[in-house]
């Protein structure tokens, strides 16, 4: 593992020896370690999954906040918007919306 705890794409079975001790045959040790690889593998890629579908949602609310501010300054005065903005219990995504305004 690198220092900052994510894989370098290499795959070690944890154990101490060159590769030529090793039995290169399908033993029960090396299927148990396909089988646990592949496992991590599934868990990796729903992890990424997940990620992607959490990404998609907060650029929808991200587009929904941008649609919103543009109406709100197009629709009625800024000093209006505002007033009603502060209202608001905001969250996250509201105060980097509003960052991102300044």
């Amino acid at each position: 593992m690198v220092p900052s705890g994510l894989p370098t794409g290499t795959v070690s079975s944890g154990r101490d020896g060159s590769d030529a001790t090793r039995d290169g045959g399908d033993t029960p040790d090396a299927r148990a370690r396909i089988a646990e690889l592949e496992r991590e593998n599934e868990a990796l890629r729903a992890a990424v999954e997940k990620q992607r579908r959490e990404n998609e949602r907060i650029v929808e609310r991200y587009e929904q906040l941008l649609d919103r501010q543009q109406t709100a300054s197009n629709g009625r005065p800024a000093a209006e918007s505002h007033a009603d903005d502060a209202g608001d219990d905001d969250g996250p995504l509201e105060r980097l919306a509003g960052l991102l305004r300044r």
